[in-house]
């Protein structure tokens, strides 16, 4: 590729990622009034799936990049269950959750694993777990840009806005969390944020960023109980 249309190609990367930043946040209007009648909720193991450049692939077996990713998975779940334990409930129990553990040894007993969650519907995923409300998602991370083509990245963006000293994403990815009401199966809440990975970050610091951004717009915390 000639180095202008190489260097176009790195400015268009960079313009769209800059425009993907702000999260799409939705609550059902029904949310307050449903939620008050929830006394446990479980966090379900996120299903995870952290993309790899070929040479990084053939260090990692298939079983080792698959257990890789079910403790991104889990890790998100720990630290969402913290956050309603610390945050949430700090002041008052707004709802009861499930313990991680409880919540993993029955799906291990039913044999579900984290990518089989979305063949159930959150109503039976409620009803197997004893729980009023579900809440689970997904975390997807595509192959990492080459140096090249980051490098060319963060240099336009440092033209573009020289404040700026993360430099441009060298890989993108979604991040999705639902809350589900177990009764009815409806979708109470629902979080998607476009994932923007620096030059330096790896998967594991945006597994925490994302959990800890998300976790701020969980509604729990507004209601009065």
């Amino acid at each position: 590729m000639k180095p202008k249309h190489f260097f176009l190609v790195a400015l268009l990367a960079a313009a769209c990622s800059l425009q993907s930043c702000s999260p799409s946040v939705y609550t059902n209007p029904s949310f307050t009034a449903v939620a008050k009648q929830h006394k446990t909720i479980a966090i379900l193991p996120f299903d995870v799936k952290v993309g790899l450049r070929p040479n990084e692939m053939r260090d990692m077996t298939e079983e080792r990049h698959y257990e890789l990713e079910r403790q991104h998975g889990r890790a998100i779940q720990g630290a969402l269950q913290v956050h309603f334990l610390q945050t949430i409930n700090k002041k008052k129990e707004k709802v009861k959750v499930q313990d991680i553990a409880t919540t993993n040894a029955i799906l291990l007993e039913q044999d579900i694993q984290p990518e089989e969650l979305t063949k159930y519907t959150p109503a039976e995923l409620a009803q197997m777990l004893g729980v009023d409300a579900v809440m689970m998602g997904s975390l997807t991370t595509d192959k990492p840009f080459s140096n090249g083509v980051a490098a060319a990245m963060a240099i336009y963006e440092l033209l573009a806005t020289p404040n700026i000293s993360l430099g441009a994403p060298t890989n993108t990815g979604m991040a999705v969390m639902k809350i589900y009401d177990g009764a009815t199966g409806s979708l109470l809440w629902n979080y998607e944020k476009a994932l923007e990975r620096y030059l330096g970050s790896d998967t594991n610091t945006i597994t925490k960023a994302i959990t800890r951004k998300a976790a701020k717009r969980i509604p729990y915390a507004k209601l009065k109980v």
